[in-house]
């Protein structure tokens, strides 16, 4: 069986992102979307997965192969959240899987492999959480502000593995590389959705692509400092809704104003 390992992609694959797009709170609405599609950043395009992947393995797998594998991931979830990624051994993962070390070499070169894989699992859940507001007919600032949610309840529920990405893409050089693959996914998507947005008359002038990393690192920073560290050391009122609709706002005007008229 081939092991997972950390590898470039093949290729950036993907389908159209999703109709629909984020109002502003006024009157005028744009003819196209740049909310969060999903992504290992805060957007994406809508393919799940794409082909940022880590490589599997060769051939058809086996049931009792796929149940192995997703044993380990799990285990890796669980020791990331407990011990971070920097201290979770190996050993460790596997303990918790109820399986052998030798049998992880099996599934997965080093930690960072599956790691890598453990992005692409919520690269794939966050899209799926994010598409689906404008694909079922919400009004675009309504989608937006569903997208945004759906990225941070994802986030949230699998902080331990993010953590560990921050720290990896630290420390890791060949994990850094496929974690600005998988991030450019984001990068393009949102681009994408901007320069439509731009065509109806919106944000004249703005680089789509720094805005969309600019966006893109905003909200992924901002649910690593809230939901992965505790929150910033200054007084403020926090719960999961107020973080939600500041997000969605300064997404909206990042992208949603139009240049005022001559007088």
């Amino acid at each position: 069986m081939k092991r997972h390992t950390v590898a470039r992609p093949r290729g950036n694959g993907g389908r159209p992102g999703p109709p629909g797009g984020a109002g502003p709170a006024g009157n005028a609405r744009p003819a196209g979307g740049a909310g969060p599609a999903a992504g290992a950043g805060p957007g994406g395009d809508a393919s799940p997965g794409g082909d940022a992947g880590a490589p599997v393995p060769a051939g058809k797998p086996t049931r009792k192969g796929r149940e192995t594998d997703e044993a380990f991931r799990a285990a890796a979830r669980k020791v990331f959240a407990r011990d971070g990624y920097l201290n979770a051994r190996i050993s460790d993962i596997a303990a918790e899987a109820g399986k052998s070390v030798a049998s992880f070499y099996n599934y997965y070169d080093t930690k960072a492999a599956l790691l890598v894989a453990l992005a692409e699992d919520f690269h794939t859940e966050a899209t799926e959480m994010a598409v689906l507001p404008y694909r079922s007919g919400l009004a675009p600032p309504d989608a937006l502000r569903e997208a945004v949610a759906g990225f941070w309840r994802t986030y949230a529920k699998r902080r331990g593995e993010l953590i560990g990405v921050f720290q990896a893409a630290m420390l890791d050089a060949e994990f850094l590389s496929r974690w600005l693959d998988i991030r450019a996914q984001a990068i393009r998507r949102i681009a994408g959705e901007i320069r439509r947005a731009q065509a109806a008359g919106f944000c004249p002038g703005v680089d789509p692509v720094l805005t969309a990393s600019a966006l893109s690192a905003m909200l992924e920073h901002f649910c690593y400092i809230w939901l992965g560290q505790g929150g910033e050391r200054v007084e403020a009122r926090f719960d999961d809704e107020r973080a939600i609709d500041t997000l969605a706002t300064i997404w909206v005007r990042s992208v949603y104003w139009l240049p005022e008229s001559p007088a």
